[in-house]
């Protein structure tokens, strides 16, 4: 199956040669920058109520529930001298309290505080390497409103290659009502593995949108559907939650590639579906002069079925049956010859 490449310039050009990072409210702080923070009570001061609540359950990662909601991934995305951690978490409408405005009659809306440290994780020791806060204010249109429906919320935060423990504590600072949690999550080394002759690749993820900011935006921030990306908003497909005849487009970075004389790449990617490892569509093999990838994924909406009866052997067309598959992503680096296989799984719903 043939399948076009259709990336904006634009965005390639920023990502690879102008990847840079604000940070004006979000270095990792620093012993010597004890003064800045005291400087900047805002940006980078927890109360003292909360900051014991996150100290409390530190050593036994329990958290309080009272806001109950837990980080269960994390998207690692490439940045100059540095990588944008987004950490995911899922948070049902009831628990975040919506409500209505006197101001917006179509919408239920709600607004947060998040307050966070991070710890850099080094054996049994771990070491304050940020510590911040951030607000959100979302919305849910009050004509479907579904109490007990949930939605991806993101946190974004820069940091460098190692393992690291967040400490999270987010508020509704009307109802009153606040819960903690504890995340440990890794940023791979990808300096040590292209050192050791290796391909890697930053997370994979399927965007059901992305759309241009005007202006970039600072770090920590936290949104609700979509994280941000440079000055991009960059909307995830819900759970890798797919249908027949959708296009997510595909993004991630190749570290370990070799470059020839015009600082080019030559990749190879061979992309086909799968069910119980079974191909269901093999799409033609993909050439790019980038590290950076950004491919559009056409979900098939039949197969190729062979067929054996009474009237003989043929192949027909069959609608694709609703389930978990995976797309898988073979990669090859023609300068080098190293080679690298990646798996997404989706699952494919028909309604």
């Amino acid at each position: 199956m043939r399948f076009k490449r259709v990336f904006t310039l634009s965005l390639i050009m920023i990502l690879i040669l102008s990847l840079v990072v604000s940070f004006s409210e979000a270095a990792p702080q620093k012993k010597d920058q004890k003064k800045d923070q005291k400087k900047d009570q805002k940006a980078s001061v927890i109360p003292k109520d909360i900051k014991a609540l996150l100290d409390q359950g530190l050593a036994t990662r329990q958290g309080k529930m009272d806001l109950p909601f837990q980080f269960n991934d994390v998207i690692i995305l490439p940045a100059k001298g540095t990588y944008i951690a987004v950490l995911v978490t899922k948070i049902k409408n009831a628990d975040l309290e919506y409500a209505p405005s006197p101001t917006d009659q179509e919408n239920l809306k709600t607004n947060v505080e998040v307050f966070f440290d991070i710890y850099q994780m080094k054996d049994s020791d771990l070491k304050l390497v940020a510590e911040h806060r951030t607000a959100g204010n979302f919305t849910v249109p009050a004509a479907n409103y579904n109490p007990e429906a949930e939605a991806n919320y993101y946190l974004g935060y820069p940091l460098p290659a190692g393992k690291y423990l967040l400490a999270c504590a987010i508020g509704n600072p009307t109802t009153k009502k606040l819960g903690t949690t504890y995340f440990e999550f890794e940023i791979p080394n990808y300096e040590k593995i292209v050192s050791e002759g290796k391909l890697e690749t930053s997370s994979l993820f399927l965007l059901k949108d992305i759309q241009q900011m005007d202006t970039q935006e600072n770090y920590p921030n936290f949104h609700k559907d979509y994280f941000s990306w440079i000055i991009f908003k960059a909307y995830p497909a819900y759970n890798n939650i797919l249908k027949p005849g959708d296009q997510p487009t595909l993004m991630f970075m190749v570290y370990g590639t070799k470059f020839n004389e015009s600082q080019k790449v030559d990749v190879e990617i061979n992309f086909d579906i799968r069910k119980d490892n079974t191909k269901i569509v093999a799409f033609t093999p993909m050439k790019y002069d980038s590290p950076f990838i950004e491919q559009p994924i056409p979900i098939p909406t039949s197969k190729k079925v062979q067929i054996k009866d009474d009237k003989g052997e043929r192949i027909e067309d069959r609608p694709v049956e609703p389930g978990k598959y995976e797309l898988v992503i073979n990669i090859k680096d023609n300068l080098s010859g190293l080679t690298l296989e990646k798996r997404i799984p989706f699952e494919l719903v028909t309604q």
